[in-house]
């Protein structure tokens, strides 16, 4: 199996275990009647679903050529996918902002969490991507 594929399988296989995990989380809260709290969970488990769709955009752009060496296709999977860490938290940054200063501190607290998950799913993917660029 070629190291794009490898780190396709397993980084996507912890996304999708973190997807399951919210969902429940956020069902087991909606059902004890915490909904805000469930709502939150829901939030997370929606940025995970969006980065995990955008590593196949990335994977399907970069690693279906084939025609550069492993380690080259993974830093242009990277390079691709670290694009859309900087591209989809923007407007939720602005958002941020805006409702901070219109004092809408429930929307701000959920643009938070989206960036705070974003990040964490960077901190993923980094931790499987050093696996991989070690190994040459």
């Amino acid at each position: 199996m070629l190291v794009c594929e490898q780190l396709k399988v397993e980084y996507l296989g912890e996304l999708q275990e973190l997807i399951n995990v919210l969902k429940e989380k956020s069902l087991k809260l909606a059902e004890e009647g915490s909904e805000d709290e469930a709502i939150l969970e829901k939030v997370k488990g929606n940025v995970v679903d969006i980065f995990y769709k955008l590593f196949n955009v990335s994977y399907r752009k970069v690693c279906s050529s084939g025609e550069d060496s492993e380690q080259e296709l993974l830093r242009k999977l990277s390079q691709e996918y670290f694009n859309f860490f900087n591209k989809i938290p923007e407007p939720w940054r602005e958002k941020m902002v805006k409702d901070k200063e219109f004092n809408m501190m429930e929307e701000y607290f959920k643009e938070e969490i989206k960036i705070k998950t974003s990040e964490q799913i960077k901190d993923i993917f980094i931790k499987h991507l050093d696996k991989y660029s070690q190994e040459d």
